[in-house]
């Protein structure tokens, strides 16, 4: 740790000998029509509180030169279309920035009301429960710095399991539920140390510096999205610099790496980045029980065939490795210790092609490739490694995709996509013999350790340490196996779409998804509707409704042979109502109220009896159901006049139907924390636009001690995000002293017991620094300031006592970025 503060400190110093006094920047990007991804030419473009702006040329181009450095708000205006703001954002010197910003074009008549849209871009087919975030927004945010999915955390009803996880739940779904695209290309597991049938893990692989956007549904999505019941989370990577060979070096507690891009000749780009892990620094400190390592790899290559066609080619991959030692943790499940290896890869190549002025196709060829490696093992009293089970599951997916959009005039659209995708899949999975052991308790060791009942357990041998506990009969032997798994599972889908604008008030999307499942050969459509009108000038009414489905996992279809066929597609019916209301052109308040009804549920046909030891095997029949409704308040301010915030508060209800009963019996979800509360709030101060700070910081004093995280910089901004949720249910176990296990039997009811509220302050620091031959930001982010504890989960322990497993104490991270 004292050696990495070391080389923070230098790189600081290093940084003021290239000091120049009026460093310039460019600001560069792209307009295109929202709808039709047409370039738009004549579009003007100026920075607010300037005199510098420029029109876009006939590529849809524009260039502001000789911008002094620091951040600005960009305003687009344009005949025929709605103005657009975008705040923060930076020049900074020896570097182009680059901004791209999309046009929704309007269709105004005599009566019609005339709407800006402001600071806040409407994302195309989207009516309620939806955010666009830019990479600003990303940079600035406590938790988005370096974690983009945990961002979306701080949106109303989108509730993550744990700390140490960037799961999304999102209106009572489940992990797993949600979708992450890629520049079209889906990817099952965006993260680090991915676990089958979730889409969430403890650290996000996408570096931020690449995102030029993120659109994110929280429900009721489109219908080119699919096979997923809850969320969709749609990121767009920039293109590297077409005429300037960059650089940038990251170097914070949690790693170190390089971004690289700049032109491979005329009309290509690259983008390239490298990170690795040294989290071992300050693993201890942190309430994390292990201590992981990881590479993350990820490129970006983009070709202009023409002016009309443009190629890009993306790699997303990681390599983990973790060793996690004890049974004091959550995450290992039961088992003594697990040391856990995997690898993700996506490479993908997407085709984009203006045809027309009136429409476009994109086209994706994605081929993933993930393969996970888990040994549970005992460590002998020699010390020695004894593997119980060994787990080395491989699978892959060539996923083909192509959506054509065409806008017959100014009121209707029609799109059409496809999508083919093949998954093979290789699970080998081996189990030790085991047995199953009656244990025998004695006082001494003179005396014979014999079994003994519950209350005589509890009354002398609990808790006692010296009390001798040894194998007293084996009441159940399970056979050791070796099985190797492999399917190849097949799916097809279709969508259409119409979205018929009549007016400038009024809005209607209509559209139908068709899937098959080749594997357990059943297919479905899926329809879905987006209602909005403009009731006022600033006020807005959205209804969005729809039927989503899922196909079960992998894990459920792979394991049980050929009844896993009988197995179908789950869905949720959701409809949500809403009001967005603009006060302001950088304020936005919504209100939304929704319900969800889920149906055909997999789940474990054991679960399913109320009797233990029934004659029912471990695999998943379709007879889960439940339901989530509640209500949503969102206020957001982006970032104008140096602040920006947000406030979010959701209370719901998820819950799911008992099947083990014969009446209609309802049970709390495992994420039905009912109340959900999120604040973020953010300012910014230009020191260097004041005389005394640019005189301070010619002196050797700032030289020494602008390192520290409250010391004044050309861009100081400082954050907070404040999360509360109420207590996660849990099913309590029941200690079998006889065998030393711990269940949970069939009779008991479920989710009966709620762990304490969470509640969780972060803070965070940002300098920018700007230079003429490189700029620096350095960012301080303390997570959980207060050191609450916040419960996990618990974990029982072989001696009959539990312990509760916290989530993230107080936990610092900083580090900087060097730009040249």
């Amino acid at each position: 740790m004292k050696r990495s503060m070391l080389f923070i400190i230098l790189l600081y110093l290093l940084s003021y000998t290239v000091y120049a006094n009026t460093p310039t920047g460019l600001l560069e990007g792209t307009i295109i029509d929202r709808d039709t991804k047409q370039p738009l030419i004549g579009a003007n473009v100026i920075l607010d509180r300037t005199n510098l702006g420029a029109a876009t040329n006939g590529e849809g181009h524009f260039e502001i030169l000789n911008v002094p450095v620091g951040s600005y708000s960009i305003r687009v205006d344009m005949i025929g279309y709605k103005g657009q703001a975008r705040g923060n954002v930076h020049a900074v010197a020896s570097r182009s920035t680059i901004t791209n910003i999309s046009l929704e074009p309007t269709i105004l008549t005599g009566n019609d009301i005339v709407v800006t849209a402001g600071y806040f871009e409407r994302v195309k087919d989207g009516a309620t429960s939806v955010r666009s975030v830019d990479i600003e927004e990303i940079r600035s945010d406590p938790v988005g710095a370096y974690d983009i999915m945990s961002m979306m955390q701080s949106l109303p009803s989108v509730v993550s399991g744990a700390d140490q996880s960037n799961e999304i739940i999102v209106r009572g779904g489940a992990p797993g539920e949600n979708l992450f695209v890629m520049d079209h290309l889906d990817i099952p597991y965006p993260v680090h140390y991915p676990q089958q049938g979730a889409g969430g893990g403890p650290i996000t692989m996408v570096n931020t510096e690449f995102i030029e956007k993120i659109d994110f549904f929280a429900g009721s999505f489109p219908a080119r999205y699919g096979d997923k019941l809850s969320s969709v989370m749609d990121v767009t990577v920039r293109e590297g610099n077409h005429k300037n060979h960059e650089s940038a070096f990251n170097f914070d507690m949690s790693g170190f790496g390089a971004t690289l891009e700049g032109p491979l000749g005329t009309g290509t780009s690259y983008l390239a980045s490298v990170k690795r892990s040294f989290l071992d620094l300050i693993i201890q400190k942190t309430g994390l029980m292990a201590v992981p390592k990881y590479w993350t790899f990820q490129g970006k290559v983009s070709h202009n065939l023409s002016p009309k066609e443009k190629l890009a080619l993306n790699y997303l991959g990681g390599i983990d490795g973790i060793d996690i030692v004890g049974e004091d943790n959550p995450q290992t499940r039961g088992a003594d210790n697990v040391a856990y290896k995997s690898q993700q890869h996506t490479l993908g190549l997407t085709y984009k092609n203006l045809f027309s002025t009136k429409g476009y196709i994109l086209a994706s060829l994605a081929q993933n490739y993930v393969v996970i490696d888990v040994d549970a093992y005992h460590v002998t009293e020699a010390g020695e490694h004894d593997t119980f089970y060994k787990g080395v599951n491989v699978e892959q997916e060539s996923i083909l995709k192509a959506d054509l959009v065409y806008k017959l005039n100014k009121h209707l659209e029609t799109s059409f996509g496809v999508k083919l995708k093949t998954a093979p899949n290789t699970w080998d999975l081996l189990s030790f013999e085991d047995e199953l052991i009656l244990y025998g308790y004695a006082a001494d060791s003179l005396s014979p350790a014999l079994p003994v009942s519950r209350d005589v357990f509890y009354s002398q041998f609990y808790g006692d340490t010296t009390a001798v506990i040894r194998p007293y009969d084996t009441l159940d032997v399970y056979e050791a196996s070796d099985t190797t798994y492999k399917e190849i599972f097949n799916s097809f889908g279709i969508h259409g779409q119409v979205r018929y604008r009549p007016t400038q008030k009024a809005e209607v999307t209509l559209g139908a998804r068709f899937e098959y499942n080749a594997y357990i050969d059943k297919s479905n459509i899926s329809p879905r509707i987006n209602l909005s009108y403009q009731l006022a000038q600033k006020i807005k009414a959205n209804i969005a409704a729809g039927r989503y489905y899922q196909a079960p996992f992998y894990a459920m279809l792979i394991n049980g042979g050929e009844d896993t066929k009988d197995l179908n597609f789950y869905h949720a019916d959701q409809v949500a109502v809403g009001l967005e209301y603009l006060p302001r052109e950088d304020v936005r308040f919504t209100f939304e109220i929704y319900n969800k009804l889920f149906e055909d549920m997999p789940i474990q046909e054991v679960l399913t009896s109320p009797v233990s030891g029934a004659d029912s095997s471990g695999d998943f029949v379709n007879l889960g159901s439940g339901r989530s409704k509640g209500f949503e308040l969102f206020l957001q301010k982006k970032f104008s006049h140096n602040w920006y915030g947000t406030f979010s508060y959701s209370h719901s209800i998820s819950e799911g139907v008992d099947p083990r009963k014969l009446k209609t019996t309802y049970y709390p979800w495992d994420y039905d924390y009912r109340d959900v509360v999120s604040l973020i709030g953010g300012y910014k101060i230009r020191y260097m636009d004041y005389e005394w700070y640019n005189k301070y910081k010619k002196t050797l004093f700032a030289s020494l001690t602008s390192w520290l995280p409250l010391a004044p910089s050309d861009e100081f901004e400082i954050s907070f995000r404040l999360r509360y949720s109420g207590g996660k249910p849990y099913t309590p176990k029941t200690y079998n002293h006889n065998v030393r296990k711990w269940y949970t039997y069939a009779s008991n009811d479920w989710n009966t017991e709620r762990m304490d509220e969470y509640l969780r302050f972060d803070i965070m620091v940002l300098q920018r620094f700007y230079f003429e031959k490189m700029n620096m930001v350095a960012f301080w982010d303390i997570m959980n300031v207060f050191n609450r504890d916040n419960p996990w989960d618990y974990v029982y322990n072989e001696d009959g006592s539990k312990d509760i497993a916290l989530q993230f104490k107080t936990f610092p991270v900083g580090g900087i970025i060097l730009e040249f």
